[in-house]
């Protein structure tokens, strides 16, 4: 086994201390205008993305997270630098579009005109493509923020089964690889863990998506993973003590 962690990272540490479990209100105001309205904007939805985004930049910064281990309320300086981390996440809509493509164009196992095109499912791509590129974040010395796709087909509302995680260490093996994430639904662990097993192959006969299983350590379905972009934060005022 090899392995590697962000120097110094923990998400009992740098992770929010509070579970992604927000009352139902409205993230944002649009005048008079309650957003929910249009089936947008519920706080109760849940503050994923914001919230890995801003383990990131308080670890980046040298801040430990709040002792805080209750959502902030709705409206207050942490709230609402919480939802603009959240909008941020979505790079101007770029990452519901890969979840949407990876979860609703990539069938598994894949139809006739998805193997045609050379559409595999979301976990090879997970595997092939997206996983050398978290790795290469983590080597660097930056925790990565990471999508998990939770939900397949055409459906949109499905969008919002998805996640949203921070990856900060892994471990890899002949036939598996080990990803250990900051998880806002599972505040103050260390040990959850994004898990990839590899089937042998030795005559190099079966496709990957015959090979790569891919499973969550807490049990939440997983059905791909993608590195999402970081932009760094205009502040962290609001989280300082």
């Amino acid at each position: 086994m090899t392995g590697h962690a962000v120097p110094g990272f923990l998400p009992s540490v740098h992770g929010l201390r509070f579970a992604n479990a927000f009352p139902p209100g409205p993230t944002i105001r649009l005048g008079r205008l309650d957003p929910r309205m249009l089936g947008i904007g519920d706080a109760s939805a849940g503050l994923c993305g914001g919230m890995a985004l801003t383990a990131r930049d308080l670890y980046e910064a040298g801040l430990t997270a709040p002792a805080d281990d209750t959502p902030p309320v709705s409206g207050s300086p942490r709230f609402r630098a919480l939802v603009r981390r959240q909008v941020e996440s979505l790079d101007w809509l770029r990452v519901p579009l890969r979840y949407y493509d990876l979860g609703a164009f990539r069938p598994d196992p894949p139809s006739r005109v998805a193997a045609a095109l050379g559409r595999e499912p979301a976990r090879v791509v997970s595997v092939l493509r997206e996983w050398p590129r978290i790795r290469g974040e983590i080597d660097a010395g930056h925790p990565s923020v990471v999508g998990l796709v939770r939900g397949a087909g055409v459906n949109p509302r499905r969008l919002a089964r998805n996640h949203q995680v921070l990856a900060w260490a892994y471990e890899t093996g002949r036939d598996s690889i080990t990803i250990r994430v900051y998880d806002p639904n599972h505040p103050l662990r260390d040990d959850v863990e994004l898990r990839v097993t590899i089937a042998p192959d030795p005559a190099a006969a079966r496709p990957w998506r015959d090979r790569i299983h891919l499973a969550q350590a807490t049990g939440e379905p997983l059905l791909g993973f993608f590195r999402q972009p970081y932009p760094p934060p205009r502040s962290v005022r609001a989280w300082r003590s």
